[in-house]
């Protein structure tokens, strides 16, 4: 399985990454292929380039979804 990343922010020509050990890192806004944003999860397609992980990615925005949901129910309830 292939290290993950998630964009943080663009700044300039450079796509600012976080690693899943929590390090940032910044890759060349060059080396990532298609369309992307903040949030989306990245992989490296080789030891240069690299592309969203679509799957990835939307399993991550449904368990934020879901905490942000958890979190107002709770709130609620007080």
């Amino acid at each position: 399985m292939s290290e993950k990343y998630i964009i943080d922010r663009v700044e300039g020509n450079y796509v600012i990454i976080e690693k899943e050990n929590g390090d940032i890192d910044k890759i060349s806004i060059r080396n990532v292929t298609g369309d992307f944003k903040e949030g989306d999860i990245l992989i490296n397609i080789d030891n240069k380039y690299f592309k969203v992980d679509k799957k990835s990615t939307e399993i991550r925005k449904k368990q934020i979804h879901n905490k942000m949901k958890d979190m107002w129910e709770e709130w609620a309830d007080l």
